[in-house]
């Protein structure tokens, strides 16, 4: 496989700490994915922030773990490094008990405007400069610039097909809650449908709010049009039958900064449509790789398909080119060295 088996091993000990338990349907959360590969390379247990998938908003965010206290404290004794992963920054009071190193990671896209005047006494990880950029002239200094990448062994694919009697489109990132149908475009990818007969989506889903996802296919009477897939499947068949992929946000904190479907769309020579919100847009923007999604808006959308539809060839080879880069192995690696840096 192809997640560092060649790296040097360090003998660390290292707790993961997710935002949140498993998923329902298992396979079906990138980050956990992510998670996964880290653990493989350098062992290590994983433990959650929150006791479930989605808490009542009356409980305060910097609370979250204090459920998970003492198990922290006995960790604390054992472990080399804690590394948490979270949407934003927060300065968690659970962190307070803490003595080892602690790596943050940022998972998500970063609201310059919500930036705490400080935070936990973490090395900070993003996943592009510009973030970097900005954290380090808040004040925050101890900041990595790490991308997240996928296992390339698992994307065997038939070559894609030129777009000239229909164009899949591929999106993941499904909503939690109803109002994410708006604000991760998945309502404005129905209407960008009913303007496009050529166009077809196949949706990666994860269960939560099924039925009104249906209900709304329903409505736009494109149930012919668009497939949604609810359990764990080879994504290599998937994209195989694709053009391209996309994910939309209009909210910072909603999206994983690089989608897994998107990674492994370009590792697959498939073209990404990924909004302005997502730190992916940088990578996408200086690879030629796809299309940046500036707002949520209709004709911008539609103007990037066709965009994609009319020059496809040359949106594909930028893509394979792009997406090798991609990969669990250098993020692997990237993280073996800061692991080793953080403790020495």
């Amino acid at each position: 496989m192809d997640i560092g088996e060649d790296a040097e091993r360090i003998p660390l000990r290292v707790l993961y700490i997710s935002p949140s338990p498993l998923p329902t349907v298992q396979g079906t959360d990138g980050l956990f994915t992510e998670i996964g590969y880290l653990r493989e390379f350098f062992g290590g247990d994983m433990i959650s922030l929150s006791p479930a998938r989605s808490l009542p908003p009356l409980i305060p965010v910097n609370l979250y773990g204090m459920h998970q206290i003492r198990t922290l404290k006995r960790y604390n004794k054992k472990v080399d490094i804690f590394h948490l992963f979270f949407p934003y920054i927060v300065n968690f009071r659970v962190l307070r008990y803490l003595s080892k190193p602690i790596i943050y990671t940022i998972i998500s896209g970063m609201d310059e405007k919500c930036l705490p005047r400080s935070g936990p006494p973490c090395t900070l990880v993003v996943s592009s400069s510009p973030e970097a950029d900005i954290l380090r002239s808040r004040g925050f200094l101890d900041v990595h610039v790490i991308r997240p990448g996928i296992d390339h062994s698992q994307i065997q694919v038939m070559p894609p097909t030129e777009p000239d009697s229909e164009f899949v489109l591929l999106t993941g990132s499904a909503p939690w809650i109803k109002s994410q149908f708006d604000t991760k475009g998945f309502d404005l990818l129905l209407k960008v449908l009913t303007r496009l007969p050529r166009m077809r989506l196949i949706c990666l889903w994860r269960c939560t709010l099924y039925r009104e996802w249906f209900d709304r296919i329903q409505s736009f009477g494109l149930t012919d049009r668009v497939e949604i897939i609810q359990k764990k499947t080879d994504i290599s068949k998937i994209l195989s039958r694709c053009h391209a992929a996309v994910v939309l946000s209009s909210e910072y904190g909603h999206v994983k900064s690089y989608p897994n479907s998107l990674m492994e769309a370009l590792a697959a020579g498939r073209p990404v449509l990924v909004s302005r919100s997502n730190p992916m847009s940088y990578y996408v923007e200086d690879n030629g790789c796809g299309k940046v999604i500036e707002d949520l808006c209709l004709e911008e959308l539609i103007n990037a398909i066709h965009e994609i539809m009319e020059d496809y060839s040359t949106f594909t080879r930028a893509s394979l080119l792009a997406g090798r880069d991609l990969s669990a192995a250098r993020m692997i690696d990237d993280y073996r060295h800061l692991y080793q840096n953080v403790t020495e």
